[in-house]
């Protein structure tokens, strides 16, 4: 982190899949994200902010994936720190449409502070994101994150997609 921060690169934080979720919990990321701040202050460092605390099988409502992304979001702000909105594996299970997304997406990034970085993580990283976006098909999921993001211009700093798919 030093070096690249040193070479004037931004760093993610507390999101890879190797870490979140398969790993290091929520209040070990957080710890992650606490060290990298209080060692690099004014480094660019993105921090992952996820709902991995809340189980998906414990997911009820759009509210409840909600309120797991607010107590991560707030931690994080807490902190002064920038954000990567990661995908939810609670979302894909009360989402029932694409506009559930927009919907979230919206209120999620109207309570962030600065603007954030998406993360579309496609389900050859994780088979439990099948079906994120709302759809089955790239197109039509790609319609639904760019309405979030032309909804949200002044809230989104980027999008990171990480889907390993030829097409």
């Amino acid at each position: 982190r030093h070096h690249l921060a040193g070479l004037g690169l931004g760093i993610a934080e507390a999101m890879d899949t190797a870490q979140r979720g398969a790993g290091l919990d929520w209040a070990g990321a957080l710890e992650l994200i606490r060290q990298t701040r209080t060692e690099l202050p004014d480094a660019l460092v993105f921090n992952g902010c996820g709902t991995d605390h809340l189980l998906p099988s414990d997911a009820r409502s759009l509210e409840d994936v909600y309120r797991a992304y607010m107590q991560q979001a707030g931690a994080i702000q807490a902190l002064d720190a920038r954000l990567i909105v990661m995908a939810s594996r609670a979302l894909v299970q009360v989402a029932k449409s694409p506009d559930d997304y927009v919907q979230l997406y919206s209120k999620v990034l109207s309570a962030c502070d600065q603007p954030v970085i998406l993360h579309w993580l496609g389900e050859m990283f994780d088979p439990q994101l099948s079906g994120y976006w709302g759809s089955g098909g790239f197109e039509q999921n790609m319609d639904t994150v760019l309405k979030i993001i032309g909804q949200n211009l002044s809230k989104v700093d980027g999008i990171k997609i990480s889907l390993l798919d030829k097409d």
